[in-house]
């Protein structure tokens, strides 16, 4: 068993959201006299793999896991050297000409991925696109079909590293350790995959599964089960508590401290993974084309197409966008939940990728632009035309901050959705029955 079960089980923290547009541009601050006549422009960061030519800017963001752990400075050297070696994978993330963030990984074996260094420029600490870049690499390592990713951090590096680390996902496995003065501990962390959906009356069986393939005793308890590490796996004056998983109505309970488990964090845990909650619907979000090419990876324009493009969506490289809200009428409010699936329509494209909502946010438009930065990036206008027009919620939108956006491989047109729903509305915001979404995502990646 791995040491990752050394005290309490700990699920995954908040993400931390930081406004990238207080970085970028000017805000002004008399919003109440003047409507932000003209949106900003937009962030656009590149994920691409690394050329030889980052390796200056690679070297210089790893230095201090470099001096940490030297033998780094050889693999770095050998990036893009196949005798040397072929299977190492190096990913940078750029903006402007300048690089923010970069990993280095390999798969070790058909299922697992070892993440070798993962490095941050200030810049990119400063504006959270920390956790975005380690998100990114979650969904190509998705896409992959891997099992787990593991990962050693040098422990004078552990305070940021491992926050961000957690908010994706990673879980604590243990030390590295060596009882030498000069020598300091490596941090362990796992990020483990599971693939497609699992019903909620199952996730209590996910967790009992979980946490006994963490080296946890577990025992039945009425309504649910206590756990706690096995006695021969306790460090050496180490005791260990019971900590319990019990229902209690419709709701998962972890204690103590006893609070409420929610979905999302299980879908982070094990991206990507969806847990289908009872009577839970996704969302489909129409866009006009302008708004799209500002929030989500667009494959570029082929003079030779008649759409914006074809069947395919290939390239060696992905368009990040720092903004990731949206906005829309607010018939979405009902059952709206953090991880919530979402699905994005491109008016006369068709459904173009998944992403799943982080957080969401009513009011009415001005009270939204006093509030959150990144609403300078939308037409005012356009803003207002998606309040409520009667009801309790006259006036107000809905703002959706969504994330672990997955560009589809194929477009779904229209016409093909139309298929399976002969009288299906594209024009406003609405939930999507499950087996409608279940075949939607089948066809964008086949």
């Amino acid at each position: 068993m791995s040491k990752g079960a050394q005290g309490a089980f700990a699920f995954v923290t908040a993400v931390k959201v930081v406004p990238i547009s207080r970085y970028l541009s000017f805000q002004d601050d008399n919003y109440d006299t003047d409507w932000l006549a003209s949106a900003r422009t937009v962030m656009q960061m590149i994920l691409r793999p690394a050329s030889r030519n980052d390796l200056p800017a690679i070297r210089k963001i790893l230095t201090p896991w470099s001096d940490e752990e030297p033998s780094l400075i050889d693999l770095i050297g050998g990036l893009f050297d196949p005798e040397y070696r072929p299977k190492l994978v190096s990913t940078v993330l750029e903006a402007d000409k300048s690089i923010l963030c970069c990993s280095i990984w390999s798969r070790d074996h058909n299922d697992e991925v070892r993440l070798h260094a993962l490095g941050f420029g200030p810049a990119a600490v400063q504006m959270g696109i920390d956790i975005r870049f380690l998100r990114e690499e979650i969904i190509e390592w998705a896409e992959a079909r891997v099992s787990r990713v593991l990962v050693r951090v040098p422990q004078s590096l552990a305070t940021p590293a491992v926050q961000c680390l957690r908010a994706c996902g990673f879980i604590f496995e243990g030390m590295s350790s060596s009882f030498v003065p000069d020598r300091r501990p490596r941090v362990r962390l796992c990020k483990y995959f599971r693939y497609g959906s699992l019903p909620y009356s199952r996730v209590m069986d996910l967790l009992h599964e979980f946490l006994v393939s963490l080296g946890c005793e577990v025992r039945s308890e009425g309504e649910g089960f206590g756990y706690r590490i096995r006695g021969e796996y306790r460090l050496p004056f180490v005791f260990s508590a019971w900590h319990r998983i019990t229902r209690s109505g419709n709701d998962i309970i972890v204690h103590p401290p006893a609070r409420v488990l929610e979905m999302h964090e299980l879908e982070t845990l094990f991206f990507p993974l969806r847990v289908d909650g009872r009577n839970e619907k996704p969302l489909f979000l129409p866009l006009e084309k302008k708004r799209a090419k500002s929030l989500i990876d667009m494959p570029r324009e082929d003079a030779e197409q008649d759409s914006l493009f074809g069947n395919e969506i290939l390239r060696p490289y992905r368009r990040i966008f720092a903004n990731t809200i949206t906005y829309c009428y607010p018939t979405a409010l009902k059952r709206m939940r953090r991880g919530l699936p979402l699905l994005f329509y491109v008016n006369s494209i068709g459904i173009v990728g998944s992403g799943r909502v982080e957080d969401w946010h009513l009011d009415e438009p001005r009270n939204l632009y006093n509030n959150i930065d990144e609403m300078g990036y939308f037409d005012p206008e356009d803003v207002k035309e998606h309040a409520a027009r009667t009801g309790p919620l006259a006036g107000k939108v809905l703002l959706i901050r969504f994330q672990w956006y997955r560009p589809f491989k194929r477009k779904v047109a229209l016409e093909q959705i139309r298929k399976l729903d002969a009288g299906f509305n594209p024009q406003r915001t609405r939930a999507l029955s499950l087996g409608l979404f279940q075949s939607i995502l089948a066809q964008g990646n086949p």
